[in-house]
């Protein structure tokens, strides 16, 4: 289900009320933050992390949402074009170019580290901006995930560190799946026995991408 099935958009008008809401229904909530529909590495690692929720977190009541800053009509293109509801079992897949979700992270020391940038600063080439379907007029969103348990309890949260100002890009920075889910399971599991928890973050492995997995995978922009 893209954000245009929605009755409402609380996202937008109240980031805040709508994260109660989303994160307190199942045993399971993930967040992840893409940069746009026209990113091979955004392509690459949702579909590969879609493919672990079919066939390993579904079955623990995850509830599955991607949500990028390039706009509802990107995020439109990427579940269509990436088969992200369809073939991957996403449970929503949203767009927002207020930023008014990421914002809220920030601000509210749940993503501090967020980091939003213009395509230009991010070296996002004229090939690939000419793919976007989106401006960014509030910024672009980099990479980030977040993950809570039990309810609402914070068991992750991630962001892709780089310096803009050294040349750094970020694009291809992105959690080992893996990984973040034997922290995420972890923690469940002792929230599940009464213990309180620290969220899981920092520095933490990250998937090596080639541009020769790309291509095999079908994620390289012609």
């Amino acid at each position: 289900m893209t954000e245009s099935a929605q009755d409402d958009k609380k996202y937008v008008t109240d980031p805040e009320k709508w994260l109660d809401e989303t994160v307190h229904g199942p045993d399971l909530c993930c967040i992840v933050i893409f940069r746009g529909s026209w990113c091979k590495y955004d392509h690459y690692y949702l579909k590969k992390l879609g493919t672990h929720h079919k066939n390993i977190m579904k079955k623990e009541n995850v509830k599955l949402i991607a949500w990028t800053s390039e706009g509802p009509e990107a995020a439109k293109k990427a579940d269509e074009e990436w088969g992200l509801t369809k073939e991957h079992s996403y449970d929503l897949v949203l767009g927002d170019e207020t930023n008014a979700l990421a914002n809220y992270l920030k601000e509210d020391m749940i993503l501090e580290d967020l980091v939003v940038t213009t395509p230009d600063d991010a070296k996002v080439s004229a090939e690939e901006q000419k793919a976007m379907v989106g401006t960014y007029p509030n910024g672009m969103v980099n990479p980030a995930m977040v993950w809570y348990a039990h309810h609402g309890n914070l068991v992750l949260n991630w962001t892709s560190k780089f310096d803009v100002e050294k040349g750094e890009t970020g694009e291809k920075g992105r959690p080992d799946i893996d990984q973040v889910w034997e922290h995420v399971v972890k923690r469940k599991h002792a929230l599940d026995h009464g213990n309180a928890v620290m969220p899981a973050h920092g520095d933490m492995k990250l998937c090596a991408v080639s541009d020769a997995e790309l291509q095999t995978a079908g994620c390289i922009i012609s």
